[in-house]
């Protein structure tokens, strides 16, 4: 039995490689690939892609959280990973992260994701949400070392829209991060959410593809986004804090306990992309994102 297990190992190890060039990617004794590596998921008869990354410090006998994280509009999952990178976050801090890959338009190359339910403000027809969620249960028996409480979603700009819609749709996620996303009209006046849910928004003044301030063709302004999920939250206190030039301000929100349910990180003639360059009090976009998801879980505020 033992040789048989060692003979499967080395046969699964030889195939990665071969599989993956250049990548880096371990096998522990039960089998886990650590590393990045992308697989497959069937999901109404079609087959979707996504990226996986198992920190290699992975350990067995710990809880790890799940991180979504969304590529924008005609965005691919392989290259976003390297604009929106938080393996070294997911390395320090115990978790695991996903970035799936978004299916593209019919007679097109543009990959996207639909963030509304089935209406004319979506894009397609594909299933999204449920693609997500089926998901979430394969990878729960996939790597049962996943908190099922501690599930976060994260997107840039569509991806951020899709986010939202999780949050008001889905009840599997803890909190969620949006940078130059919005909510679709429809999810903004339909939210089904079911329990307190974190919010995180992160967005530029000068973003002239998802503006600020709003639009006709279905974008809600940022403040009214915002005002949404502090009312929802019932997180109706205030405070302000800066960067040292004013170039960012940070609106945190939160309850009469002291429970920061709602953030928006507000960054002047900031335009549209999700920029891990940015700095704010020493963390960047992934970083502020982490942060903030990370405190909460299914339950609420984590002790």
């Amino acid at each position: 039995m033992i040789l048989r297990r060692f003979l499967f190992l080395s046969i699964l190890i030889v195939f990665i490689v071969s599989c993956k060039g250049d990548d880096e990617v371990q096998v522990d004794e039960d089998g886990i690939i650590t590393g990045l590596e992308t697989k497959t998921f069937s999901h109404d008869n079609v087959n979707r892609n996504y990226l996986i990354y198992i920190p290699n410090s992975y350990d067995p006998e710990i809880k790890y959280p799940l991180m979504f994280n969304f590529h924008g509009f005609g965005g691919i999952a392989s290259e976003f990973i390297n604009t929106a990178d938080m393996r070294a976050l997911a390395e320090s801090k115990n978790f695991i992260i996903v970035y799936p890959q978004g299916t593209s338009l019919p007679g097109t190359n543009d990959s996207h994701w639909n963030s509304s339910k089935p209406s004319t403000d979506n894009k397609s027809n594909t299933d999204d949400i449920g693609f997500i969620e089926n998901l979430i249960d394969q990878l729960l028996v996939d790597y049962p070392v996943i908190d099922s409480k501690r599930i976060y979603a994260a997107g840039y700009s569509n991806g951020g829209f899709f986010s939202y819609y999780l949050a008001c749709n889905s009840k599997k996620f803890a909190a969620i991060g949006s940078v130059a996303g919005t909510m679709i009209d429809d999810s903004y006046q339909s939210c089904d959410a079911q329990y307190p849910t974190a919010m995180i928004n992160i967005h530029g003044t000068a973003d002239s593809t998802v503006l600020y301030n709003g639009d006709n063709l279905g974008s809600t302004s940022i403040p009214d986004v915002v005002n949404w999920w502090k009312n929802f939250n019932n997180t109706l206190n205030e405070d302000m804090l800066s960067n040292q030039d004013g170039s960012i301000e940070q609106y945190i929100y939160y309850n009469d306990a002291g429970d920061r349910y709602v953030e928006h990180i507000k960054i002047y003639d900031g335009e549209h992309y999700w920029d891990d360059k940015l700095n704010y009090n020493g963390k960047n976009t992934s970083g502020l994102i982490w942060e903030f998801v990370s405190q909460y879980d299914i339950d609420g505020v984590i002790d």
